[in-house]
């Protein structure tokens, strides 16, 4: 009879707390699906921050590679005058046509010499070009001045080319400017922007000039006053500044905008160059943007960077909404098979279990993710803290890993990345983590690992584990990896920094060549030691 009385109570109870816990665990889970999100942002945010800065540090390298080598070139010009005291014009064509300038250097419109003339041998030297085959030949602009300056080798010598013949750069104010430092410093200088004398027609480009000095032959150079007094002309190319930035910045067209300025001042007059007119990277609007700095020889080109919408549609990560929506189904499911199962603790825990895994784990390859792997770390730095130990972080980026997902599509690609899994997981002590953070992107967590040298030998290993090839479903593939790795306390004492500094070192790999290993401190001799192992067999 009591049974029967307190029955309907115990029926309240039990509906009373099947509605309080399961809004309680719909609210603890949607926090959870909140709180999981806005990570997942952060770091599709920070990825898309990272992926940016590598590709303006990428341009800007290609930019600068490019000065350098230009530069080698008319050493080696300079060259071939102190090899002879009279060079030919048909050795000069020979020389330059050897080099191959449209095909090796893109932007270049060609190579010269422009002679310097007195005033006292100026109708000698016209008589003398005249009686080589070019009777219309005369120094441009007109008019009396002390010393003139007269191109008389251009090569390739042909097309818009021929209108610079004999023209007097030494008559204008901006590569006047610059053959002058160039003469005094004995090295090479470029002009500011200007118009070339090769333009004409519609399609006009800013120009850029670049000088090297030339001395006469066993002639002393080493001060300024021996400089000034054996100077004979100068060796220098011109460049259309289009035509210069079509091989830096063509394959990031769609990608970035890149805006280059002839120096430290932004403004339409000091503008050289602009890869999409559309688009404004210095307005404030812009998110993503950069502003880097060039040493161009004696110059200041200031480079303004910024992501275009298309690249930031292309990487902006489709986890964080997929984490929302999932999360929130997962919420909603949850609090059902609560409200349906109370009764069922067993079903309760399973299903627990279930959203727990959706939440710390990798659903491809079923290593931790990156919510499992900063719980993980936070527990190994508080263990090594306490027990002055070394904690090491291994951020794994696969190389050659893009054409296998264009080539053979996402399916074999997703094979391949379980497969990678495995060989991590081969390499991992009980107490070590591998995790996915996401596309080819892995971390290691080494607990208690021995300083540098025992980091070093677990990277090594892994290196050379994942460049094996892979057979997967009749197709063999050969990819390799870029490995930055950081250890606590040396290169941070947190999780977010040592995260962060591995992924710097990883792109340091990156650069490096790919398929090496990198610390996140830049210590010359480990690096070396450690790519001196990499590549032992």
């Amino acid at each position: 009879m009591k049974n029967l009385e307190r029955r309907p109570h115990q029926i309240r109870q039990i509906f009373r707390a099947r509605e309080m816990l399961t809004l309680a665990v719909l609210a603890l889970s949607l926090f959870i699906t909140y709180r999981l999100w806005d990570v997942a942002a952060r770091s599709a945010d920070q990825a898309l921050q990272t992926t940016f800065e590598f590709k303006v540090r990428e341009a800007n390298i290609r930019i600068e590679q490019r000065l350098a080598i230009y530069q080698q070139m008319l050493r080696a010009t300079v060259g071939l005058f102190h090899s002879a005291d009279d060079v030919t014009r048909k050795e000069f064509q020979s020389f330059i046509s050897s080099l191959s300038l449209p095909e090796m250097f893109p932007g270049v419109q060609g190579i010269g010499l422009s002679l310097i003339v007195p005033a006292a041998d100026k109708d000698r030297h016209i008589a003398a070009v005249r009686a080589e085959g070019f009777p219309e030949y005369t120094i441009t602009p007109e008019g009396a001045r002390d010393i003139y300056t007269s191109i008389i080798y251009l090569e390739p010598f042909f097309g818009r080319n021929l209108r610079a013949f004999g023209y007097d750069m030494y008559s204008e104010p901006a590569r006047r400017a610059a053959m002058d430092f160039a003469r005094d410093a004995g090295s090479a200088a470029l002009s500011a922007k200007v118009k070339l004398v090769q333009e004409g027609g519609s399609a006009i480009q800013n120009g850029f000039l670049m000088y090297l000095p030339l001395y006469r032959n066993g002639a002393p150079h080493t001060s300024l006053e021996q400089r000034r007094a054996n100077i004979i002309g100068w060796v220098y190319a011109p460049f259309r500044v289009d035509d210069f930035m079509h091989g830096v910045s063509g394959e990031y067209a769609d990608e970035l905008d890149i805006e280059i300025f002839d120096d430290e001042t932004i403004n339409a007059e000091s503008k050289m160059f602009d890869s999409n007119d559309a688009l404004d990277a210095t307005s404030n609007e812009r998110v993503l943007k950069r502003v880097s700095f060039i040493q161009a020889a004696n110059r200041t080109w200031t480079v303004v960077t910024a992501a275009s919408p298309q690249f930031e549609m292309s990487l902006r990560s489709d986890r964080p909404q997929l984490i929302l929506q999932s999360g929130i189904s997962i919420s909603l499911m949850i609090s059902l098979l609560i409200w349906l199962f109370l009764d069922d603790r067993a079903r309760a825990l399973h299903a627990a279990q279930q959203a727990m895994q959706l939440a710390l784990y990798d659903a491809l390859t079923g290593l931790p993710n990156r919510k499992l792997l900063e719980e993980r770390l936070g527990q190994a730095l508080n263990k090594a803290k306490r027990g002055h130990s070394h904690v090491a972080l291994l951020f794994i980026d696969l190389d050659k890993f893009k054409p296998v997902n264009d080539n053979f599509g996402h399916a074999y690609g997703d094979l391949l990345l379980k497969e990678v899994a495995k060989r991590l997981q081969n390499c991992m002590r009980e107490s070590d983590t591998a995790s996915r953070l996401g596309g080819d992107e892995f971390v290691v967590l080494l607990s208690d690992i021995e300083g540098r040298n025992g980091t070093a030998l677990v990277a090594k290993k892994i290196l050379d584990l994942l460049v094996l090839p892979y057979e997967i479903s009749g197709h063999t593939f050969e990819i390799s990896a870029s490995i930055g790795a950081t250890i606590y306390p040396e290169d941070g004492t947190d999780g977010k920094s040592l995260i962060r500094n591995a992924d710097l070192a990883m792109y340091e790999a990156k650069n490096a060549g790919r398929a090496t290993i990198r610390f996140a401190q830049r210590d010359t001799q480990h690096n070396s030691a450690v790519m001196h192992a990499a590549n032992q067999p």
